[in-house]
């Protein structure tokens, strides 16, 4: 019993020195962000959010942790690993539900939404030699729909579906966003899916050397959307992000959102949301993603349930009914 008692003892000193070694004081309250790789969009917004952290929420920390992204996130904040994560938002739905990469293996109905950030907008192309001009012209064709293993497939699936057009209507095929581009112009693919923020190199890289038609999901198409992909948002492409591109282009897009484990206490959530909200022309000095982290979008392409102190505070801006 008092070997166990100094051991407790000494895992309390060692963890207060840990703390202070990192910097933390020992009545400050750490909190965990899971985000992705050291080098993308996830861990650096994660990085901005931390500073806002230390800066404008007393009493917290927020400790940022690099991950494999979306889906090793949902499994992390849905085991009480960690208190935050940013995923897509159709990863955390299935969790949600135990269904798509989740069947069979996990379900996690204590994850709850905090809110949604900047966007990754579908970019459908073909060249304009080619006559295709809509989804509907894509049946028999061949279709580059992501990089191989990529999540990114299931958007374009999406808004073939959307179209009328189910698997085994086209011919799929997976490749790297830059093996897409010498893919269409070499003419064995006739269609290329890039699933990114806007504007992304390799789209760039395309209309700069062919003329191309960019692939429209129409506003009609957006109730079977809502319907069958609740984690999917309305988009546009502006006139002129591409070379050629004289028009807007409709399309699906589909924020990277925060989320949280229900445990998590309400205070805390609140105060992260409104520090994100209330600061985020700081966010975004730190990088230009952290523009989108405001109110007034942070509802778009959630489909689990918000935590409490997420509602509270979008219900005082008026965003959340």
């Amino acid at each position: 019993m008092m070997f166990k008692r100094i051991m407790t003892t000494a895992l309390a000193l060692m963890l207060t020195g840990a703390f202070a070694a990192a910097g933390f004081a020992a009545d400050q309250k750490v909190l965990s962000l899971a985000t992705g790789g050291t080098g993308g969009t996830y861990y650096a917004l994660g990085g901005g959010i931390s500073k806002l952290v230390s800066e404008y929420m007393p009493g917290y920390k927020l400790v940022v942790q690099s991950t494999g992204a979306s889906i090793e996130n949902t499994h992390l904040v849905a085991n009480k690993r960690v208190d935050f994560a940013i995923v897509m938002p159709d990863a955390a739905y299935f969790a949600f539900k135990g269904e798509r990469e989740f069947k069979g293996r996990a379900k996690y109905p204590n994850l709850r939404a905090v809110m949604a950030g900047h966007a990754s907008l579908l970019q459908g192309a073909a060249l304009a030699s080619s006559g295709i001009k809509s989804f509907a012209d894509l049946k028999g064709k061949k279709v580059a729909l992501s990089a191989p293993g990529s999540p990114s497939k299931f958007v374009s699936i999406a808004a073939l579906a959307a179209y009328g057009l189910k698997e085994g209507d086209y011919k799929a095929t997976y490749l790297t966003y830059s093996e897409m581009v010498q893919a269409i112009k070499d003419g064995t693919i006739d269609a290329s899916m890039v699933f990114a923020g806007v504007p992304t190199s390799s789209m760039l890289d395309l209309s700069a050397t062919e003329k191309i038609n960019m692939l429209p999901v129409e506003k009609s198409k957006m109730g079977y959307i809502k319907q069958n992909y609740p984690y999917y948002a309305a988009a546009t492409i502006k006139a002129g992000t591409y070379t050629g591109q004289d028009k807007a282009v409709p399309t699906l897009a589909a924020p990277a959102i925060l989320i949280t484990n229900s445990d998590v206490p309400e205070e805390a959530v609140y105060l992260l949301i409104k520090t994100i909200c209330e600061h985020r022309e700081e966010l975004a000095k730190l990088h230009k993603a952290g523009a989108a982290w405001g109110a007034d979008d942070a509802t778009e392409g959630i489909a689990i349930p918000f935590h409490p102190g997420a509602q509270k505070y979008l219900k005082e801006k008026g965003t959340l009914k």
